[in-house]
C-alpha cells in the first residue's frame, strides 16, 4: 500500500516531465492527415481511408516513442518506488494520450467520410494497428532507454519505427501486414499477425522496463554469481 501511495505521488511530477512536444506535434499531424479531405469533402474509397488512418497511426507512434526521454534516469535511481515505475508512468500516459489522438482521428474520418465509406471501415481491426504500431515505438524506446544511462531513446526509436514501417511494406503478399479491405481472408489472415506483434511488442516493452531499470553494477554481479554457481 505504501508503495502505491508512492507511486501515485510520483505520477505526477513524472508525467509533467515527459516531453509532449513530439507527441503533441505527432498527434496534430495525424489528425491532419485525416481532417484536410474530410473539410474538402473529398469523395475517397474505404481503401483509401484506411491508408490515411494507417499513416495517421504511424505518426502516433512516432510521438510515442520520445515519451521514455528521461535526462533525470540517473537521479530518479535513488527515489523509494520501484526503478521501472518512472517508465511504466511515461508508457501508460503516452499510451493513454496516443488512444485520445486516435479516437478523435476516427472520428473525424467517419464524419468526413461520404457515399457510405465510414460504414465500410474496419475500425475495430485499424485500432488494432494502431495499437501495435504504439506499442512497438515503445519497444524501441524500451531498448534505446535501457542501454543508455542518460534515458534518452526517442532520436534513435523514432527512425527504427519509420525502418519498421518502410519494412513492413516490402513484405511478401503471404506475410503482408498491409492487406486490403476488400480481401477478408488476406485481412483476417494479416490482423492475426498484428495481434502476434502486439503481443511481442508488449512483452518486449515490459521486459526491457524491468531490466533497464536495473543498475549496470546489479547487473554485473548477478552475472557474476551465475557464472559461480556454474562453475561450482
Amino acid at each position: 500500500m505504501r508503495r502505491l501511495i508512492l507511486l501515485g505521488a510520483l505520477a505526477g511530477p513524472v508525467l509533467r516531465a515527459v516531453r509532449r512536444g513530439p507527441l503533441v506535434g505527432a498527434c496534430g499531424v495525424g489528425l491532419a492527415i485525416v481532417a484536410v479531405p474530410a473539410a474538402a469533402d473529398a469523395v475517397l474509397r474505404p481503401d483509401d481511408l484506411v491508408l490515411l488512418l494507417r499513416l495517421a497511426a504511424l505518426c502516433l507512434a512516432v510521438g510515442v516513442a520520445f515519451v521514455l526521454d528521461d535526462p533525470a534516469k540517473p537521479s530518479t535511481a535513488t527515489t523509494p518506488v520501484p526503478a521501472w515505475a518512472g517508465g511504466a508512468v511515461r508508457a501508460t500516459g503516452g499510451l493513454i494520450a496516443t488512444a485520445a489522438g486516435w479516437a478523435a482521428t476516427v472520428a473525424v474520418t467517419l464524419a468526413g467520410a461520404q457515399d457510405g465509406a465510414g460504414e465500410a471501415l474496419p475500425v475495430g481491426d485499424l485500432t488494432l494497428e494502431a495499437a501495435a504500431a504504439a506499442v512497438l515505438a515503445l519497444a524501441f524506446a524500451v531498448l534505446g532507454w535501457a542501454r543508455t544511462p542518460r534515458g534518452v531513446a526517442g532520436t534513435v526509436a523514432a527512425p527504427a519505427l519509420l525502418v519498421a514501417a518502410a519494412a513492413v511494406t516490402l513484405l511478401p503478399q503471404r506475410l503482408t501486414l498491409l492487406a486490403p479491405v476488400n480481401d477478408p481472408a488476406g485481412w483476417a489472415a494479416a490482423h492475426r499477425r498484428w495481434t502476434v506483434l502486439l503481443v511481442a511488442a508488449g512483452a518486449v516493452t515490459v521486459t526491457g522496463l524491468v531490466l533497464g531499470a536495473l543498475p549496470p553494477r546489479t547487473v554485473r554481479v548477478r552475472r557474476r554469481e551465475t557464472r559461480g554457481a556454474r562453475l561450482r
